[in-house]
C-alpha cells in the first residue's frame, strides 16, 4: 500500500514518516529468523497463560465439588446414620450394584453390618424396620413419590395422593377379591393346566428331563396378567412363545429408560444409534419389538377392550373420559399407560414368583413329598376355595412370597421437611427406599428369615 505524505497534514505526515522509519530500521537491525523466533515466544506464553488459566478453572471446579461433597457428608444430620465411608461422598458403588443387578444383595449386606436404617448414597438412606417403613408408606404418610423425567404418569408414578385415589377408586371393583375370582378362576386353571401340558410336551421334544421352567413360568405370569386385565389372554403358552419375543422387550425398555436417567452419557447412544445398527438394537429396543409396542399408540382401543371399561357401567362422554362418577373419571390416555404398568409388573411378579416357588420345592425333596401328599386329595375343579385350608400349600405360597415376591427394586419416598425415622433426622428431600425382600428377611420381624 503507497501512502502519500505530502498531501497530509504536517503533523500526520510527521507521525507516519516517523514509524516508517521505525519499522524499517527495526528489519534492518533484526534478520526474518529472529523476528519469527520472537513470535513464537509470545505465542507460547499466551498459550502458558491459557493453559494456566483452565488449569485453575478446572481446580477450582474441582475444589468446589470436593467441598460441596465434604460438606454434603459431615455438615447434616445423615452424618449420624451408619453406612459405608463412600456412600457420605459418592453414590457410585449404588449406580454399580444397579447396573450388575446385585442392587438388592448389596443393601441387604449393609443392613446386615449397619442394621435397619442405613446410608447407601449422599442423599439417600434404605430402611427395613417395618414400624419406620409403615410410616414412610402408610395411609396417610407425608412421604411422597418423585415424578422421574422422561417416565410417564401412571398409577405407580403419581405423586399426588388425591389424583393417585381417584385412581384406585377407577379400578377399585375389578381388583376386589369377589371379582377376581369369578372372572378369572376357570380361565387361570386352564392357563396352569396348558402350562403343565407344554412343559411335558418340551421334555418328550428334546429327549430328556430338562425344561425351561423360567419360561414356561414367565409366558403364564403374563398370560395370567393378560387375562385379568383384558377378560381373556394373549395365546402366549398357546403359542409357545420364546421369552425373547415376549418378555425381553418390556424389560430392554424399562431397563433403558434407567440406564438413561442415571447415566445421562448414554443419551448420546441413543442420538446417533440411527447411524448405527448395533446402537440401534441396544438404544432403539422399541424399533426391534415394535410389534409389542405398536399397541401403545392406539390407546382409545385399548381402553376400550379391557374389563375396566366392559364389565363396568362406565361411559365415554364428549370429553372422550371414561366416567365411574362425576369425580372418578379417567382418559384413554390414562387408561393406556396404566394397562401397560398392569401388564409388566402383574406379569413379571407372577412368573418371578413362580419359578423361584418351584425351584424351592424342588431343593427340598421332603417338602416337595409333602406337598403333592396334600395336593393328592384335591378333586376337579381345583379352586381357590378348595386349596384354601391346605397348610403346607398356602405355606409354601406364603414363604415363596415372602423370600422372592414381586417388586424387589427399591421404592423411593421424599420428605418434604426434616423427620424423624428411627432415631435419626432425615432432612427434608432425602430419598428414603424400601426394599421388600429387606423387610421380609428382618431377623427382628422373622425367625431365621433366610430359610
Amino acid at each position: 500500500m503507497e501512502i502519500n505524505t505530502t498531501t497530509a497534514e504536517p503533523w500526520v505526515s510527521s507521525i507516519l514518516g516517523s514509524d516508517l522509519d521505525a519499522s524499517s530500521g527495526y528489519f534492518e537491525r533484526n534478520s526474518l529468523p529472529k523476528v519469527v523466533l520472537y513470535g513464537l515466544l509470545v505465542a507460547l506464553v499466551s498459550q502458558s497463560v491459557i493453559y494456566v488459566k483452565l488449569t485453575c478453572d478446572v481446580y477450582s471446579v474441582l475444589l468446589l465439588t470436593v467441598s460441596k461433597r465434604l460438606w454434603r457428608a459431615y455438615s447434616t444430620t445423615l452424618r449420624k446414620i451408619p453406612g459405608p465411608f463412600h456412600a457420605k461422598i459418592t453414590g457410585l458403588a449404588l449406580k454399580w450394584h444397579d447396573v450388575q443387578g446385585t442392587r438388592w444383595f448389596y443393601v441387604q449386606d449393609l443392613h446386615k453390618k449397619y442394621g435397619t436404617t442405613v446410608r447407601i448414597a449422599p442423599y439417600e438412606i434404605a430402611i427395613s424396620d417395618p414400624k419406620v417403613v409403615r410410616k414412610v408408606h402408610g395411609f396417610g404418610t407425608e412421604f411422597r413419590k418423585r415424578q422421574q423425567p422422561g417416565t410417564a404418569f401412571n398409577i405407580f408414578s403419581l405423586s399426588d395422593p388425591k389424583i393417585h385415589r381417584t385412581r384406585q377408586r377407577f379400578y377399585n371393583h375389578c381388583f376386589s377379591q369377589e371379582n377376581l375370582l369369578q372372572n378369572n378362576e376357570p380361565a387361570v386353571l386352564e392357563l396352569a393346566n396348558m402350562t403343565v401340558d407344554g412343559i411335558k410336551r418340551e421334555v418328550k421334544e428334546n429327549g430328556s428331563s430338562v425344561a425351561d421352567m423360567f419360561k414356561w413360568c414367565m409366558l403364564f405370569g403374563y398370560d395370567v396378567a393378560f387375562q385379568v386385565v383384558y377378560g381373556h389372554t394373549n395365546g402366549l403358552i398357546a403359542t409357545n412363545k420364546g421369552t425373547d419375543e415376549v418378555i425381553m422387550g418390556f424389560h430392554l425398555q424399562r431397563l433403558n429408560s434407567w440406564m438413561l436417567f442415571s447415566f445421562p452419557l448414554f443419551l448420546l447412544g441413543r442420538w446417533f444409534s440411527p447411524f448405527s445398527a448395533t446402537l440401534k438394537d441396544i438404544f432403539r429396543v422399541e424399533w426391534r419389538y415394535a410389534d409389542i409396542f405398536q399397541a401403545g399408540q392406539r390407546q382409545r382401543d385399548i381402553a376400550a377392550k379391557t374389563v375396566f371399561v366392559k364389565n363396568t357401567k362406565y361411559k365415554q362422554d364428549e370429553t372422550e373420559v371414561f366416567a365411574v362418577s362425576d369425580d372418578v373419571k379417567l382418559s384413554a390416555y390414562d387408561i393406556a399407560h396404566d394397562i401397560t404398568t398392569f401388564l409388566g409388573a402383574g406379569g413379571e411378579a407372577v412368573g418371578a414368583t413362580l419359578v423361584y416357588l418351584v425351584w424351592q420345592v424342588l431343593k427340598m425333596p421332603e417338602l416337595q413329598k409333602e406337598l403333592e401328599a396334600e395336593v393328592a386329595g384335591l378333586t376337579e375343579p381345583i379352586t381357590d376355595a378348595a386349596c384354601a385350608p391346605l397348610p403346607v400349600l398356602n405355606g409354601v405360597i406364603y414363604e415363596a412370597l415372602r423370600l422372592f415376591g414381586g417388586g424387589a427394586t427399591h421404592l423411593p419416598r421424599y420428605s418434604p421437611h426434616d423427620t424423624d425415622l428411627g432415631g435419626y433426622v432425615v432432612p427434608a428431600g432425602v430419598a428414603v427406599t424400601s426394599h421388600a425382600c429387606a423387610l421380609h428377611r428382618n431377623p427382628a420381624a422373622w425367625e431365621n428369615p433366610d430359610a
